[in-house]
């Protein structure tokens, strides 16, 4: 059975997001005014994706400065 983790979510004029777990693996989902993607990550895939996510908006965080 699906869950859904995070709706539909509009976080830019012309970026949505949302997020889906079914079984053992999440789902995300992009879309643009152009554009949709779409991918499925295993849990341990998903949480390397994270960290990787969370390192690299530190890193800008920190040169934004």
């Amino acid at each position: 059975m699906k869950k859904t983790l995070l709706r539909q979510t509009k976080i830019g004029e012309f970026l949505t997001i949302g997020l889906e777990v079914e079984k053992d693996e999440v789902g995300l989902y992009i879309a643009s005014a152009d554009v949709s993607a779409s991918c499925a990550f295993k849990f341990d895939e998903w949480e390397n994706f994270v960290e990787g996510i969370n390192k690299a908006n530190a890193k800008f965080k920190k040169e934004s400065r």
